[in-house]
Order: C-alpha cells, then structure tokens, then sequence
C-alpha cells in the first residue's frame, strides 16, 4: 500500500473509530430490553451517574473485509462532562479530533493542519456530542431505542445490541458487543460488526476516572 493512501486510510478509520465510538455505544445503551437487562442498565446508570471526567488508553483494530491485514491505531481519549471529548491517535499516525461544545476541531499530523468544524452545519458531530452527555452522564432515557438487546454475562456486564429492522442503525451495523469494567463505572471493550463486513474493535486501558484535567490537555496540536 502507498505512504500517502495508507495515511489516507488510516486517518479515516481513526475519525470512524472517534464517532463510532461515541455515537454507536450511546445508542446501544438507550435500546429497550426485557425487565433484567432494564434493571442492569438501570444500575448502570447509577454507577455512570458521578463520573464528570474520564481518561483512558486505547487500541484500535480494524479489520476490513477487502484487507488480509487488521489496522492497528492507538491514542488516548479523554471526555469532560458535558460535551468535550478529545480523541488522540499517537501511532502510526497522528491525528486528533477535539469536541468542544458546539465546535469540533481536528489536526492531521502530517499536514500540521487544524480544521474547525461548526457542530450546527455538521449533524453527525453534534449527535456525538448530545449523545455523549447522555452517555457519560447515565442519561440513557434521553436517546433512541433502536436496538434489540441480549445480556450475555452479569459479572463482568456483557451486552449485544442488534438493530432494529428500519432503523438508521441498521443501515450501517450488524451488532454491536459492549462489555463493562467490574465496577461498572467504564467500558473494557466494544466490538462494531458493519454491515458491509469490518469490524472495530476498541479495547481501553489504563483508565482514569473523575481525575482533573489542566488546560494543555485540551490542546491539539
């Protein structure tokens, strides 16, 4: 693969990785379920309910269905209550997306350049953005319920959420697997099967929760 296509490629999966990291598990977690997978989730929003910060490693894989190989990112998010998220991709790229109340800012490394990009002309991001805060706030009742849900473990929470047939998930996903730190205060992992064949896989580590932040965690480049 060429330098320039590879970069190319690689900058795409990190900003997919960025949205549907955010956007697609928010999502999930608002489906409907039975009255136990209520009750789990109900926990879990109690659990979700204190955490105001969060900083965590990441390892992104990307396998693609027309590609042997996977592609590997990997970076550090950060998230502030109610609706800044920073996702920085450190190797083998840099890139990094910066979500900012009604803005959005990325730096692409090998340029240097940084665009801004108003949430109000951009409805993909400010979904993010409104979907974060119901996300990292336990608000779970604020989103949309378009997902069928199967509880595959307790102890650690482990749930598959399948889309609803004529829903706009279902247009982009198969299923999405998310499983839950023992203490229910973050995500381990979450696998996103498309329907067109990838597969994302984001596992976290090194999580850091409530934990302040200074002002140069926020810078981009």
């Amino acid at each position: 693969m060429k330098r320039g296509r590879g970069a190319r490629l690689l900058r795409g999966c990190a900003v997919s990785g960025a949205v549907l990291c955010a956007a697609l598990v928010s999502d999930a977690l608002a489906a409907a379920g039975d009255g136990q997978t209520n009750a789990v989730l109900g926990r879990l929003e109690t659990s979700l309910s204190g955490v105001k910060t969060v900083k965590t490693r990441f390892v992104q894989e990307k396998r693609l269905a027309l590609f042997k190989n996977p592609l590997i990112t990997r970076g550090v998010i950060q998230v502030e209550v109610p609706d800044k998220l920073l996702w920085r991709v450190e190797s083998p790229i840099k890139y990094v997306l910066l979500i900012n109340g009604k803005q959005a800012k990325q730096w692409d490394g090998e340029t240097g350049k940084t665009q801004k990009i108003p949430l109000a002309n951009n409805p993909v991001f400010a979904a993010v953005t409104e979907q974060l805060r119901a996300w990292f706030g336990g608000h779970y009742s604020l989103l949309s319920k378009d997902y069928d849900i199967v509880q595959r473990a307790d102890a650690p929470p482990v749930f598959v959420f399948s889309p609803k047939q004529g829903t706009p998930p279902a247009k982009m996903l198969k299923g999405v697997t998310v499983s839950f730190r023992e203490d229910r205060r973050y995500i381990t992992s979450i696998q996103i099967d498309e329907a067109g064949g990838d597969v994302t896989v984001l596992k976290f580590e090194e999580t850091e929760i409530n934990m302040p932040f200074a002002s140069k965690d926020w810078e981009i480049e």
